[in-house]
């Protein structure tokens, strides 16, 4: 599994299990996992989601909620059979230094195909203004 540098990673344990949840706030994907096994996955942009899932027969959920898009905290807890047993906070200082972090670890290669990427969308929206105005004022 692929882990992005704007994805939080948060680990929960239910007796044997472990429930790996990882939610980006850049993409708005969030995937639960229970024993290396993905169980829910959705894409919002909301400020909760539930992600709802089975462990032992007994119902499970992940909550994910978003008390500021632009502070934090993100707050995702764990409930078994209705009563709450974990929650992992992230605010946005642990936010940035975990990017930070997985940013320099990203290879060289990878930081540069960025560059070259918007450098060519940068190029197409100039020539089309450039185009535009020419074109425009050309009379």
């Amino acid at each position: 599994m692929n882990i992005t540098t704007d994805s939080t990673l948060s680990f929960f344990d239910s007796g044997e299990h472990t429930i790996k949840i990882v939610a980006s706030f850049v993409s708005g994907r969030e995937q639960v996992y229970v024993d290396e096994i993905l169980v829910s996955e959705k894409r919002t942009f909301r400020y909760s989601s539930v992600h709802t899932f089975q462990i032992d027969q007994q119902a499970a959920e992940i909550r994910v909620r978003v008390v500021s898009i632009f502070k934090g905290p993100y707050i995702i807890e764990f409930w078994l059979a209705g009563e709450l047993i974990d929650s992992d906070e992230w605010d946005f200082p642990r936010i940035m230094a975990q990017m930070k972090n997985a940013q320099q670890q990203m290879p060289l290669w990878k930081k540069l195909r960025m560059f070259f990427v918007f450098g060519i969308c940068g190029g197409v929206v100039g020539a089309l203004v450039g185009f535009a105005t020419a074109t425009l004022f050309k009379g």
